[in-house]
């Protein structure tokens, strides 16, 4: 397919027309088996209805990634379907929060995985989750941080389980960094969540300042993550001194 590599960027391609003219950059990467075009930005003068109509053509099975609206627009508008609009958030790691004191009987765990964990994150993600339900392809890969490191290894000063009194799981955050899809280096939220039994608690706030603590003391220079519109934890994030970096919006291509 008319892709080939960027010579005036590493890690970066080239998205061709049928006649060699250059249509957009991205960065191509493999995410949790799915091969994802990311970073989707436009060469200035493209006509967005060209560029859509080689995506459908030459990025067949990728799931795209973009922060330029009018192009996500253009794909939708050409038959796709926008999968998820998001916004990237960073945190500075100034005027991080003190730790939050627990209700008597909870308390942070060391980060990992369990059955509890798992039924919880189910219950948690549910069908009108705006990511949508927990899936066991997640399960498979929180799993596989811990028991290989891969796709990325665990963060462990960032990364902590919720306890019930009676030594359950009931939620984590779990975090990894530095982290190669960015390029600053940073730590990364990959889950943060509450069991519904234990939600509107201030569990969640507790779990998030132990994130940007323990990146922190990792000498992470900035906290990231990824916030799907109409998730109410954008709220906890935004008071928590998050900043808004970018939008991004997620388009899957079909297999031809």
């Amino acid at each position: 397919m008319p892709v080939r590599a960027h010579l005036e960027e590493t890690e970066g391609s080239l998205l061709l027309g049928d006649d060699g003219t250059p249509l957009a950059r991205m960065r191509v990467r493999d995410e949790k088996g799915q091969r994802v075009a990311a970073d989707v930005r436009p060469m200035p003068g493209t006509a967005l209805a060209r560029l859509a109509a080689q995506v459908r053509r030459d990025l067949t099975g990728l799931r795209l990634e973009t922060a330029d609206e009018e192009l996500a627009a253009a794909l939708v508008a050409d038959g796709l379907d926008l999968s998820r609009a998001a916004t990237d958030m960073r945190h500075d790691l100034t005027g991080v929060p003190e730790p939050t004191t627990l209700a008597a009987g909870w308390s942070l765990g060391a980060p990992g995985w369990d059955d509890d964990l798992a039924t919880e994150l189910a219950a948690a993600y549910g069908p009108d989750h705006p990511d949508g339900r927990w899936q066991s392809g997640d399960t498979r890969e929180v799993r596989g941080m811990f028991d290989t490191g891969e796709p990325v290894p665990p963060l462990v000063p960032a990364s902590a389980r919720l306890v019930d009194p009676d030594g359950r799981s009931a939620g984590h955050v779990l975090c990894a960094g530095p982290v190669p899809w960015t390029d600053d280096g940073c730590a990364w939220i990959l889950n943060l969540a509450v069991a519904p039994r234990a939600q509107r608690r201030g569990f969640g706030r507790a779990l998030l300042t132990h994130a940007l603590r323990g990146a922190r003391q990792a000498g992470l220079p900035s906290v990231g993550l990824s916030v799907a519109d109409g998730n109410p934890a954008r709220r906890m994030y935004d008071a928590a001194g998050f900043r808004p970096l970018t939008r991004v919006f997620s388009v899957r291509v079909p297999e031809a």
